[in-house]
């Protein structure tokens, strides 16, 4: 190594001042290229994609919460859930029974249609609540679920 340096530092000396000084010159503008090619475009170029994703995701955003007021829209008007609680009960009490559920039906302090059941499984419960919204339309408007000692829910709710 020792003799790399000192064969390095005889070249150097043997360069006149205006060698040295155009070596330098040309040494800077190359290390100056190297940097911008290997560090600035790269993060320029990182910057403008990222400006595209977000641009691209702004847009997606604003889709969605279009399509969200549309749909609270439509459904505030009287789309999906404007049958009162006796047209409800049958449907209700049928679907738990076909679901194996052993529910008390009647109305919650609002007037809505409400429902207790003392013992279910989780799998139980929410696949029959899944199954009457696929099939009927009927969601729950609150819902409490409290767990057993036995790991099994006591639930409350109101459609």
């Amino acid at each position: 190594m020792n003799d790399f340096v000192g064969t390095a530092r005889q070249w150097w000396e043997g360069r006149t001042a205006r060698e040295r000084r155009m070596l330098l010159i040309m040494t800077g503008l190359l290390t100056a290229v190297l940097v911008w090619f290997l560090v600035v475009s790269p993060a320029l170029a990182w910057r403008e994609r990222a400006a595209e994703r977000r641009a691209s995701a702004q847009a997606d955003l604003t889709a969605v919460q279009a399509d969200l007021r549309t749909l609270s829209a439509s459904s505030g008007q009287g789309g999906a859930q404007t049958a009162d609680a006796q047209g409800l009960e049958p449907i209700v009490r049928q679907s738990a029974e076909a679901a194996g559920l052993e529910l008390t039906l009647g109305m919650d302090a609002s007037g809505r249609l409400g429902f207790r059941i003392p013992s279910v499984s989780s799998g139980a419960l929410f696949g029959w609540l899944a199954g009457l919204k696929t099939t009927n339309g009927i969601e729950v408007s609150s819902l409490g679920v409290t767990e057993n000692a036995d790991a099994t829910l006591q639930v409350e709710g109101a459609f």
